[in-house]
């Protein structure tokens, strides 16, 4: 059975990664760091990620600093802090190259609300040996999130930019395909363990 263990190392991780926005966002304003489909063109393939990691304004931050807290709260009790970061930076590249590759309308993003969706369905994933129920119902309600929350204008209105529903679309691919490759992994992982324990 999966059980939430929260730890200090999970605001420790928190922290670091809404310090982390913080200070990109201050060189954001004076260089623009997004993804933006013409300059990747033109050979700036590191903005497949770094547009992940900027925002609009400061309440396109704010909205997912919150989304940070909610979601690592959750995640940190069970993926290690340093294969967080590794699976968290391989969900913003997938994401960045899928909508290149399938997204030729969009031409400019920014935000980490895409790589939170994949965070989430890479932790459901990886819950699935422990207790598939849960990891069923957080599939799903991120599939139904996607499926119906259209363009809110709310939000549209105070991040001063069109919600982009593709990428987060992109970003829940991601962390299905993440989450796979990090479940076999382990799934290894422990096999050749016993494996050599038996030798």
């Amino acid at each position: 059975m999966l059980q939430y263990r929260p730890s200090s190392a999970s605001w420790i991780h928190i922290g670091t990664l809404i310090a982390g926005l913080i200070v990109i966002q201050y060189f954001h304003a004076n260089y623009d760091l997004a993804w933006d489909r013409i300059k990747i063109e033109h050979g700036e393939y590191w903005r497949l990620i770094g547009g992940h990691f900027t925002h609009n304004n400061i309440s396109h931050l704010a909205l997912n600093c919150v989304g940070i807290i909610l979601v690592l709260q959750l995640i940190n009790a069970e993926i290690p802090g340093v294969t967080l970061i590794h699976l968290t930076l391989l969900i913003a590249l997938l994401t960045g190259l899928f909508l290149f590759l399938w997204e030729p309308q969009l031409m400019y993003y920014v935000g980490f609300s895409a790589v939170l969706h994949g965070m989430l369905a890479c932790f459901a994933i990886s819950t699935l040996p422990k207790n598939a129920i849960f990891g069923i119902a957080i599939l799903s309600l991120l599939a139904l999130k996607l499926v119906f929350e259209g363009q809110p204008q709310f939000t549209a209105n105070l991040i001063d930019i069109r919600v982009a529903t593709e990428a987060h679309f992109w970003g829940f691919v991601s962390g299905i395909l993440v989450g796979g490759l990090y479940t076999g992994f382990l799934y290894w992982q422990k096999t050749n363990s016993l494996a050599c324990s038996s030798k």
